[in-house]
């Protein structure tokens, strides 16, 4: 029976989770990778007397304990997506899956990175740009909600998003939302009775700049587009022609950064902000944001202190 130390919990195509396990066993450190979708591969047996659990996989036995258990890296917020329609047994597996990822918070005394009720609540839009205007942040004027604010003007332009990261499917086809640029007059001509977006203010000319953070370590790039800062949202442009830049944050938005992962109760958050001449705006946080990509294209190595924050150095 072999004692898990640290458990990692995924899925199997996340390039992020494969860094972290890549560092560790450089580190010759021990830990167990489960990945959501295969699940049902697994033999999984909670003793609530022991609150110990078992997982055996193939020929191997793995022990999950609140004794023994040092530390959780969380990247399974949601269950993984099927790109098909669910028949009733797929949507009874998935549920019940789902309550299980959930319920791994029986496992209390290790370091989570994040906690997942730390997630959930960090992951509410409204939530987070309130509580980051109350630390001292610049905030784009917003709106969330099912209709227009009074003052929007037909020639001025605005920023449109999903208060949630929706995912679509046309048949095989997989299709995500972006933020959009919109006209007044386009948002008026706009039916946005039937779900809540939200609307800011249009911030240009700006850098966009991605922080991650991981604990105390503050990890910021830069994003340009042939050199140049990108109107709108710049995950709509092609990689070829994205650069990511490391750079030095000013002292009082780092200290903000801290101020606000602590008030999250989060040791991990990827951040997007957006610098307009000397001004840093504060656009979201996301608690289990992509960050791989970085390390390959900026050289940040995120990988590094997250693996630090699993061993407790």
């Amino acid at each position: 029976m072999n004692n898990v130390t640290c458990l990692i919990v995924s899925s199997t195509i996340d390039y992020s989770t494969d860094l972290i396990c890549c560092e560790m066993e450089r580190r010759g450190c021990s830990y167990l990778r489960i990945n959501r979708d295969l699940f049902t591969q697994y033999k999984i047996n909670y003793d609530l007397d022991r609150q110990a659990m078992v997982f055996r996989i193939e020929e191997n036995e793995y022990m999950v304990s609140n004794e023994g258990l040092q530390s959780v890296y969380f990247r399974a917020p949601v269950f993984f997506r099927y790109s098909k329609e669910l028949s009733l047994d797929d949507q009874l597996r998935r549920g019940q899956w789902s309550s299980f990822i959930r319920n791994l918070i029986v496992f209390d005394r290790a370091r989570w990175i994040n906690h997942p009720v730390a997630t959930y609540k960090a992951e509410n839009k409204m939530l987070q740009l309130q509580m980051a205007k109350k630390i001292g942040f610049n905030i784009p004027r917003s709106f969330i909600g099912n209709c227009l604010p009074p003052h929007i003007q037909d020639n001025n332009f605005y920023i449109v998003k999903a208060l949630d990261t929706p995912v679509f499917y046309d048949g095989a086809q997989e299709m995500f939302t972006y933020s959009t640029a919109m006209t007044g007059a386009q948002l008026k001509e706009s039916e946005l009775q039937e779900a809540p977006v939200i609307i800011q203010e249009y911030l240009k000319p700006k850098i966009d700049l991605r922080v991650t953070v991981v604990e105390n370590h503050i990890f910021p790039a830069e994003i340009h587009y042939h050199g140049f800062g990108i109107d709108g949202d710049w995950r709509k442009k092609d990689k070829e022609g994205l650069t990511y830049l490391p750079v030095q944050l000013p002292d009082e938005i780092e200290y903000r950064i801290h101020h606000l992962m602590d008030e999250l109760g989060l040791r991990f958050g990827g951040i997007d902000l957006a610098k307009c001449g000397n001004q840093y705006f504060f656009i979201e946080i996301n608690p289990t944001g992509e960050w791989g990509w970085l390390v390959r294209t900026a050289g940040l190595e995120i990988h590094k202190a997250i693996a630090d924050a699993l061993e407790g150095i």
